[in-house]
């Protein structure tokens, strides 16, 4: 080897170890740069999650997401939600008032519980058909209002400005922590206190426009004449008897205890059952067709019938338009002191055996009843659903005050009117001397109030004072009976029916172009 060689070898790793360090440091300093870089694009990833979590919890991102178009108009998910928790609430008040069950579980989702078994429709599907639907009436309606320039009525503006004022205090003494709590629990969890009052604002005002086309239309008596013509089977009062006997086969034990049968023997059980019931119905028959009273009857099957008998009573035909006997009942060819027995199953363990005796029809024109009230509120403290029995008796107190005082002046119909407008709660008849007309059974109002408008007894000029337990405004009302000259029950029936029959022809033609459509991406907010 070479000395000049030799010198290059033993030099070599004197001069790489220099150039090997400093290539450690720089490729440190590109890892050290490389993790910066990477920390700092996760930390902006993470602050942009976190912002937008926090923007997704406050709702702006569903209240602003469009969920459906009407005719051009967008609507958020929060509306759609605010239209479906409005319809949903509809139908469950609507089902517990009217039929005492409920549709459906309001607990679970109605996505899971089905509507129509043969569709297979859910009550979800349903409810949300009928959300876009109103959603899409009210802005058909709510244009037109506004082309004809149409503004809101006193009366619908004081029952809004009620309304509202009930929402601020509707969740005190309640699990609810704050008002926007509450109607984030009733309307939906995207749902702001403005939005809500736009909205219900809205549906208020699209009610008074609805009142005010249905009160243009005007009808003559020919038109009622014809109307009652066509829908006779329903207008007219039918007089009857009405006696029930339940066989049914039973499935527990005195102690309530479950009793184990085949379904061989539940039918067994309940054919024998038939036969002893039917027996029963068909010895009332006989009976009844011999010409026996039906009260003397009432009282000698007491022990045996099936729930309370009808004792010759009126009922109008739309409310026995669904029971077994309607057909025979409905028959032009009945007669009074005609007796019919009907068999109707009630399930696979019960059969119903109804003996009824048709006494007479006629179309009733008797005249609805006329009054003027005065409604004393009755205070009630604040979250309160019921005045207390004290605040009860203060307000009657205050009723018969002011009956002493209209007595110990004129006492006249007029002075009672104006009694009225300076005091009753009643802002609906206040400015009207609270003048109430077209009372009936079926007219909507407070059972105390009807009852005691139409006693049979009732003259022109009597006074009296009843209480309120079940309206808005509860406490006492001041009665003045006007006179029983309003119109027929019979043509009110008719006028409302052809009202609601010329309403829905313009409503139809109103949201003519009105279609929804909705986006999958804002209908995914929705909570079922």
């Amino acid at each position: 080897m070479s000395a000049s060689r030799e010198k290059k070898t033993r030099q070599a790793p004197a001069d790489q170890e220099p150039t090997s360090r400093e290539q450690k440091r720089q490729q440190e300093a590109a890892k050290a740069k490389r993790s910066n870089i990477l920390y700092a694009v996760v930390g902006i990833i993470c602050v942009v999650m976190i912002a937008f979590l926090l923007v997704w919890n406050t709702g702006l991102i569903q209240r602003n997401v469009t969920a459906a178009t009407v005719n051009g108009q967008k609507y958020s998910a929060a509306d759609v939600q605010y239209y479906f928790n409005t319809a949903r609430q509809s139908i469950l008040n609507y089902y517990v008032q009217f039929l005492g069950t409920l549709p459906f579980d309001y607990t679970s989702s109605t996505k899971n519980q089905v509507y129509n078994s043969e569709t297979g429709e859910t009550w979800y599907d349903y409810l949300m058909d009928q959300a876009l639907d109103n959603m899409a009436a009210h802005a058909a309606i709510l244009d037109k209002a506004e082309e004809e320039g149409y503004t809101m009525s006193q009366e619908s503006q004081e029952y809004l400005e009620e309304q509202l004022q009930q929402v601020e205090t509707a969740w005190v003494g309640t699990s609810y922590s704050s008002r926007d709590a509450y109607l984030r629990a009733n309307y939906g969890p995207y749902i702001t206190y403005d939005r809500f009052v736009e909205l219900y604002t809205r549906s208020v005002l699209t009610s008074d426009y609805i009142s005010h086309i249905t009160d243009g239309f005007t009808y003559t008596d020919e038109d009622y004449e014809a109307y009652y013509q066509e829908n006779a089977d329903s207008l007219d009062s039918f007089t009857l008897s009405r006696f029930a006997f339940l066989a049914s086969v039973k499935t527990t034990d005195e102690d309530g205890n479950t009793i184990e049968m085949t379904d061989e023997e539940k039918a067994e059980a309940l054919e024998q059952a038939k036969a002893e019931q039917k027996a029963l119905a068909e010895e009332l028959q006989a009976k009844l067709e011999a010409g026996q009273s039906p009260a003397d009857l009432a009282e000698e099957y007491a022990d045996q019938l099936s729930g309370d008998p009808t004792v010759s009573q009126a009922s109008l035909g739309s409310s026995l338009s669904s029971t077994s006997y309607t057909e025979w009942l409905m028959d032009e060819a009945r007669q009074p002191g005609d007796v019919t027995l009907v068999e109707s199953e009630a399930g696979s363990t019960s059969c119903y055996y109804y003996v009824v005796l048709f006494e007479g029809r006629e179309l009733d024109k008797s005249p609805t009843d006329t009054v003027r009230h005065i409604l004393v509120a009755a205070e009630q403290d604040e979250g309160a659903t019921e005045p207390t029995q004290e605040q009860y008796d203060a307000a009657q107190a205050k009723a018969q005050e002011l009956l002493d005082q209209w007595k110990a002046g004129e006492a006249t119909e007029d002075s009672f009117a104006q009694l009225a407008k300076e005091n009753s709660a009643d802002p609906g008849s206040a400015a009207d001397g609270g003048l109430i007309t077209d009372i009936h059974a079926g007219s909507g109002y407070v059972s105390t109030f009807t009852d005691w408008a139409m006693d049979e007894t009732r003259q022109p000029g009597d006074t009296g004072i009843v209480q309120n337990t079940g309206s808005t405004v509860k406490g006492w009302h001041i009665m003045y009976y006007v006179d029983a000259t309003g119109t027929p029950v019979w043509q009110l029936t008719a006028d409302s029916a052809l009202r609601t029959q010329d309403y829905t022809a313009w409503e139809e033609a109103a949201m003519e172009g009105y279609e929804v459509s909705t986006s999958s991406l804002g209908m995914k907010f929705i909570q079922e």
